[in-house]
């Protein structure tokens, strides 16, 4: 038999897929700062409140999954979505501990486990193994909320109080939910929490990217059934509904051409796009056809606001005005004696500062600018505070003369 056509680059795909999705917050390219209500993005600090980059960011969250929804479809989830990576490999590992029929799912055939290897060790080994894996999967989520260097503290058990606090309930509560997803809910997730997979039933597209069927054929494969053994999801790929599972991962494909590859013919499944497909009876479509046929379905309209949206973000990042310098401990303490100078040095001004006397506020104002410029000259802000002594010193004289007319 031939090698598997689909399954190892689907397996290298999905694989990358999770490392990006690590790698993202890891190396800075993203990260979402609650304490301060902001994102860092390529290591600049978003604010929540720059319109551009958030009015865009929406746009994209929005556009993107449609546009995937008109052209991929499915074939996300089968090929790049880390869900159903962890659940493949949950039901692998199920299926070498627990026997080859084995079913541990909530919504499956019921608790199904070959008695010969109904044993507490093999439970033992895969719950470990779950629990290990969630542990560690767990940090991916985190990352996206905290600095790698404080993550690595709490693996170290090395971090602070503050962050201990603050990172701990969320780390164990999400490995729970990890855990509960790879032992029991797996596709049940996917049915009945996933957003993408309600996305999918409404913007449901028959020309996207989808397994195929040469109903034409099918005496060629009475009795066969050697697809859907093969299917991941468990469902009938020679008669795919809407409602069914399918997440395009083109396994019965492989399963398929490799049976009939025996008597010298093309199987009845294929992947197609519209009118072109990969394996179509007749003559094998080439990747660019399919790409081309992609194409076709690509809906210009959404793909526009998707680029608007990515400029969008792109202007907010640019147009962010960094956040003020963080002062060292010897500046704040040399601030702070400076601050306790002048409030004794223009005490006097500061007291005479009420709301029927405005020439006491400015001559307090124009008195700490004085002051500050005086003990501290080589600070950044010393022309401002030179022009403050101007502009308040003039407002003052100014009521002053005022005041004193008869």
């Amino acid at each position: 038999m031939s090698k598997k056509k689909f399954h190892f680059p689907r397996r290298a795909v999905q694989i990358a897929t999770l490392l990006i999705i690590a790698l993202i917050p890891a190396v800075g390219l993203f990260r979402i700062d609650l304490a301060s209500a902001s994102f860092h993005v390529l290591d600049r600090q978003i604010w929540w409140s720059n319109f551009a980059f958030i009015f865009g960011l929406s746009i994209v969250l929005v556009a993107v999954p449609i546009l995937s929804y008109v052209t991929i479809s499915a074939v996300w989830c089968g090929w790049a979505c880390p869900q159903n990576l962890l659940v493949e490999w949950a039901n692998n590992l199920t299926h070498q501990f627990l026997g080859k029929r084995a079913d541990v799912r909530v919504d499956g055939r019921g608790l199904v486990v070959a008695h010969a290897k109904n044993k507490a060790f093999n439970w033992l080994i895969l719950g470990t193994t779950f629990l290990v894996a969630s542990l560690a999967l767990a940090l991916i989520p985190v990352l996206y909320f905290l600095p790698p260097g404080d993550v690595w503290d709490f693996i170290t058990f090395s971090a602070n109080n503050q962050v201990t606090s603050f990172i701990t309930f969320p780390y164990f509560f999400i490995a729970l939910l990890i855990f509960i997803d790879m032992a029991f809910a797996r596709y049940f997730f996917c049915d009945y929490a996933c957003f993408y997979r309600v996305g999918q039933i409404i913007f449901n597209n028959k020309n996207a990217l989808h397994i195929r069927y040469d109903a034409s054929r099918s005496p060629d494969c009475a009795k066969c059934n050697y697809c859907a053994t093969s299917c991941i999801t468990g469902i009938q790929p020679t008669d795919i509904k809407s409602g069914d599972r399918c997440i395009g991962c083109g396994e019965c494909v492989d399963a398929c051409n490799q049976l009939h590859e025996k008597s010298a013919t093309v199987g009845l499944l294929c992947f197609q796009a519209g009118s072109a497909g990969i394996g179509k009876p007749g003559g094998k479509a080439t990747w660019q056809q399919t790409l081309t046929a992609l194409s076709t379905r690509f809906n210009w309209v959404i793909g526009i606001f998707a680029i608007l949206g990515l400029v969008m973000m792109g202007w907010g990042v640019l147009t962010q005005k960094p956040p003020p310098r963080q002062l060292s401990a010897g500046e704040t303490q040399q601030a702070q004696r400076i601050e306790q100078v002048c409030n004794n040095q223009c005490a006097a001004f500061t007291t005479s500062c009420t709301g029927h006397s405005m020439e006491g506020c400015y001559r307090a104002s124009a008195c700490k600018c004085a002051c500050n410029l005086q003990q501290d000259p080589g600070n950044a802000a010393g022309d401002s505070w030179h022009q403050c002594v101007i502009r308040y010193t003039a407002l003052a004289d100014k009521l002053g003369k005022r005041d004193k007319r008869p």
